[in-house]
C-alpha cells in the first residue's frame, strides 16, 4: 500500500468492478483467467445483468483504465507499470470484500471523487 500506484490500481479495479457491459482487454496469456475473473464477478454479484467481454490486446478495462503502457487520456484511470496479475488480485479482493454492493468495502478513495491529475502526479514527479 506504500507503492504510489497502488490507489490507481484500486480505482481501475473498482471501475471495472462497476461498470456493466464493459471491455477487459488482456494479453492472449492472460485470457483464460480474464475469463475466471469474469465468472468471478457472475458468483459474487448475480444481480449483474451484463458481464465483462473478454477480448485480447493490450491490458486495459477500454475506455476506463489502462494498465500499463503509454500515458493515456485524462479521463481513463492509469496505472503505469502494471502487471496482470497486480489487477486480478485487487478486483479478487474487492470482489470478496463486497464490492460494488457495499458501503465502504470498497477501500480508500472509493466514495469521494477522483482526481486522475493528482495521482498521475505522484508517479511522474
Amino acid at each position: 500500500m506504500t507503492d504510489p500506484r497502488w490507489p490507481s490500481l484500486r480505482e481501475a479495479a473498482r471501475r471495472f468492478l462497476r461498470e456493466e457491459g464493459c471491455t477487459l482487454s488482456v494479453p492472449k496469456q492472460n485470457i483464460s483467467q480474464a475469463w475466471d475473473l469474469v465468472q468471478a464477478i457472475s458468483d459474487h454479484v448475480p444481480e449483474r445483468i451484463l458481464l465483462p467481454e473478454v477480448v485480447e490486446g493490450e491490458l486495459a478495462v477500454v475506455d476506463l483504465a489502462k494498465l500499463g503502457g503509454t500515458e493515456p487520456e485524462l479521463n481513463i484511470c492509469w496505472v503505469p507499470d502494471c502487471q496482470w496479475n497486480d489487477f486480478y488480485i485487487q478486483a479478487i479482493d474487492l470482489l470478496e470484500a463486497g464490492y460494488p454492493g457495499c458501503v465502504g468495502c470498497g477501500g480508500p478513495g472509493a466514495e469521494g471523487e477522483w482526481d486522475e491529475a493528482a495521482r498521475r502526479s505522484q508517479f511522474l514527479s
